[in-house]
């Protein structure tokens, strides 16, 4: 086999070990059992992160629907920004399997504070949703 082709063969496998929302590797560190709802793993809470930043939302949840919203709080109170421009996750999650979505501190959307939280809310049952631990974000 050439060499070039066995890149591809291997670049093929990869990309079919995982999808978007969920991932081999780093998830397989957290426990994201829940029963009734959503259980943000991280972030976990003491992170710093700059504007623009890419941060993974590790979450495990059991409720069905058409996938999930991740909202940027400055804090419990704040109603909150989408991350997203639609939804995101498994529709059919089973409360047992770790799921990861990649969100962008956008500057349009995301300001400096040192008491951010991001919340993941399932579409269907708003009241479900859970936060991630507190965190900074910087300029």
């Amino acid at each position: 086999m050439k060499f070039s082709h066995a890149l591809i063969l291997a670049g093929s496998l990869a990309f079919l070990a995982c999808d978007d929302t969920t991932s081999a590797d780093n998830s397989s560190d957290f426990d994201c059992t829940v029963s009734g709802g959503v259980k943000v793993v991280s972030p976990k809470g003491g992170e710093e992160f700059k504007i623009g930043d890419k941060v993974t939302v590790v979450y495990g949840s059991d409720v069905q629907g058409s996938g999930y919203r991740f909202v940027f709080k400055t804090s419990d109170e704040d109603i909150g920004k989408d991350l997203l421009d639609g939804s995101a996750g498994p529709e059919t999650p089973d409360g047992k399997k770790c799921y990861e979505q990649e969100v962008v501190l956008d500057k349009d959307i995301v300001k400096a504070t040192s008491t951010a939280i991001i919340r993941v809310i399932p579409y269907e049952n708003t009241k479900k949703g859970a936060n991630s631990g507190t965190f900074k974000v910087k300029e």
